[in-house]
């Protein structure tokens, strides 16, 4: 049963990644977090116990906050650099995988909080 999880997972992450793929407005960075994204989520968090309605709500929103996210940091970056000088466009190249990578665990994390179940036992 879990191994049906992970392939329906991997089909649904590769859906998401063509669609988003062929938008316009993405750029190759986004298309690559959201490729790790996807892969990390489906391999880590599919075969656990929960709903697979819930894991795949988790995944689009976790796909959504990515869109998010490097829109608005590439706004930033190219504020930055015009207003500022090159040498800022090297630094944000270089800080742009720990910046998605801070998502990319927070956002994890929270959703195996979300996935868990809260199971209280009596002591006795």
């Amino acid at each position: 049963m879990r191994v049906n999880r992970i392939v329906f997972g991997l089909f649904l992450g590769a859906v998401v990644f063509y669609i988003f793929l062929f938008l316009l407005l993405v750029n190759k960075e986004t298309v690559f977090t959201l490729i790790m994204f996807n892969f990390l989520f489906i391999s880590l968090t599919f075969p656990l116990n929960g709903t697979l309605q819930r894991k795949i709500g988790m995944l689009l929103i976790g796909n959504i906050i990515g869109l998010f996210w490097t829109h608005i940091f590439s706004l930033f970056a190219t504020t930055v650099c015009s207003y500022f000088g090159g040498f800022y466009n090297a630094l944000f190249m270089i800080l742009s995988p720990f910046l998605n990578l801070i998502w990319i665990v927070s956002f994890w994390s929270i959703s195996l909080t979300v996935l868990t179940t809260s199971k209280t036992k009596k002591r006795d």
